[in-house]
């Protein structure tokens, strides 16, 4: 996680250069370890200590979790997480100063679910993760996606955070492989290094077709390091670094000179973060005493000039954004990259459910059992929480109806 932290940093730092800031903010850096207490301790420090108007938060998600239940205390910041994190803290536990210029883990899986099951046409997953709040979310967006669309059966088998040790698992997965069409990976950094690894020791890529993956699968610190046999990785996220787009290209090149390597998705989050920080301090004449008009400044913004394509705002302050399918592929320079194989325009973070927000929110939150893993039981409980109407005609469509 420590390489994730560092591009968080690095993509602020390029955001404060390319928008001719670098004498306007200073930008102070703290490390929490991957501990979520001392990810509290850090902000009260920022705050209290250093004076901060602006945190910019951890980039995983049960440090997130624990900043957001700190935020609902301290008003008097603004709080922008630096990545992912579960869907409530914009959501079911929405603060009126935390603004997400990113991405939820539910918000990204959604469409690649339904991608997954209506034109991959896989019905039965294994689905083999990190067993906490994040992972759980992007868990749960797929499941959503895929069982509203023909899926059957999800089986989860979950790991502790920051396992590299996947022996066991390669064996139990080994025994199912005639049950199952494939296995969903939910998990990044290091330990997807240390899977691929063990896939191929094992031998699990002759038995089943190519891994499909969570958003950071693919992320370019983990292409550098496997091997090629990486290549034909399906996973999806609000951000392709083989995307082609003007701003992308002058993004990557901004940053590669400036730090010698690839920038990855968590660095476009935190460079787009700190942009909306100084548009919206623009807006306001740099007045920091009015911490509510800065949050409905920025909260007005539509960024046009993302590496990403272009966002906007929900109501619940999480950025509305395309959401691609990628694939990895290998570059005529003999490298590995992600290219866009579908795109869906202008998500938001409750997907699917845009014109159902309320009944949304009536789900229980995501769990590592839920949603359920069978359709009988996925559907049993749709209905109870979004109507026969809406169920009958998701039956009735044999999926969303698009």
């Amino acid at each position: 996680m420590a390489n994730l932290g560092e591009n968080a940093v690095n993509g602020a730092l390029l955001g404060i250069k390319m928008e001719g800031r670098e004498d306007d903010i200073e930008l102070l850096i703290e490390d929490t370890k991957c501990e979520a207490e001392l990810a509290v301790t850090k902000c009260s420090k920022l705050k209290e200590q250093d004076g901060c108007r602006f945190i910019i938060g951890s980039v995983t998600g049960f440090e997130g979790d624990a900043q957001a239940d700190w935020l609902k205390k301290n008003d008097d910041v603004i709080f922008m997480p630096a990545y992912s994190a579960t869907q409530d803290m914009t959501m079911r536990d929405f603060s009126p100063n935390m603004i997400r210029a990113g991405w939820t883990a539910d918000q990204v899986m959604f469409d690649f679910g339904e991608y997954i099951a209506r034109e991959v046409g896989y019905k039965k997953i294994i689905s083999i993760g990190a067993d906490y709040s994040y992972p759980w979310g992007q868990a749960a967006g797929f499941a959503r996606g895929f069982m509203e669309n023909g899926g059957e059966e999800i089986n989860y088998i979950w790991y502790p955070e920051g396992n590299l040790d996947f022996s066991s698992i390669m064996t139990q997965v080994s025994s199912m492989s005639g049950d199952y069409d494939a296995v969903f990976l939910n998990d990044g950094g290091s330990p997807i290094v240390a899977f691929w690894k063990a896939w191929e020791q094992y031998g699990l890529n002759n038995k089943f077709g190519q891994i499909i993956g969570g958003t950071n699968v693919a992320d370019t610190n983990v292409l550098s390091e496997v091997s090629d046999g990486f290549v034909g990785v399906l996973s999806a996220s609000f951000y392709c670094d083989g995307d082609e787009n003007a701003s992308n290209q002058e993004f990557r090149k901004a940053f590669i000179e400036d730090y010698g390597y690839e920038p990855d998705a968590v660095a476009v989050q935190s460079f787009d973060t700190i942009r909306c920080i100084i548009r919206g301090l623009d807006a306001v004449g740099w007045d920091t005493t009015d911490l509510d008009a800065i949050v409905d400044a920025i909260c007005k913004l539509e960024v046009t000039d993302s590496p990403r394509g272009s966002f906007y705002f929900d109501e619940y302050h999480n950025a509305v954004q395309n959401v691609y399918v990628k694939e990895v592929v290998m570059t005529d320079q003999g490298t590995m990259a992600n290219v866009i194989k579908k795109t869906y325009e202008d998500v938001s973070q409750f997907g699917p459910y845009e014109n159902y927000k309320e009944q949304y929110m009536q789900f229980k939150e995501d769990a590592r059992d839920y949603p359920y893993t069978t359709r009988e039981a996925y559907m049993k409980d749709l209905r109870e929480v979004m109507g026969d109407e809406y169920a009958d005609a998701l039956e009735a469509n044999g999926g969303w109806n698009n």
